[in-house]
């Protein structure tokens, strides 16, 4: 398989992952949408996630066409300061999607940390209310 031919496919199924997950991504925030149990502090992390997944997909799939045209650039084979540049270039890209795809995950993870506190103080005034009632009916069990 020729060089050119390698980056290309690298290339096109890096963009492809991307692709996919703009698709997933539009689904997701869809769903989100039409819930209407959802409160405003909720639809707000939703949406906000929506933008940090849009965005992460979007680099992915620039990151795949760059590295496609790697093999086609003839500017790669008479500048080996541009192939440089390029490379430092999509490594950079690289990193900062990394840490696009990082952010989203910490985020998540304090909206999860806060609906796991919200469910635990919910559900230690539903066990309070449950005992005050057996207590009020002689159903105490102590």
């Amino acid at each position: 398989m020729p060089e050119a031919t390698t980056y290309l496919w690298f290339g096109s199924m890096i963009s492809a992952v991307g692709i996919g997950l703009v698709m997933l991504h539009i689904r997701s925030h869809r769903q989100h949408r039409a819930d209407g149990d959802l409160n405003a502090s909720d639809l707000r992390f939703y949406e906000q996630q929506y933008s940090r997944r849009m965005q992460t997909s979007a680099l992915l799939i620039t990151l795949g066409a760059l590295i496609g045209l790697c093999g086609y650039l003839k500017v790669f084979e008479d500048s080996p300061v541009f192939a440089t540049c390029y490379v430092i270039g999509l490594l950079l890209l690289a990193l900062w999607l990394i840490l696009l795809a990082l952010s989203d995950a910490v985020a998540t993870r304090v909206y999860s940390s806060r609906l796991d506190r919200r469910n635990r103080d919910m559900q230690k005034s539903l066990q309070d209310a449950l005992a005050e009632v057996r207590k009020a009916h002689g159903l105490d069990s102590n």
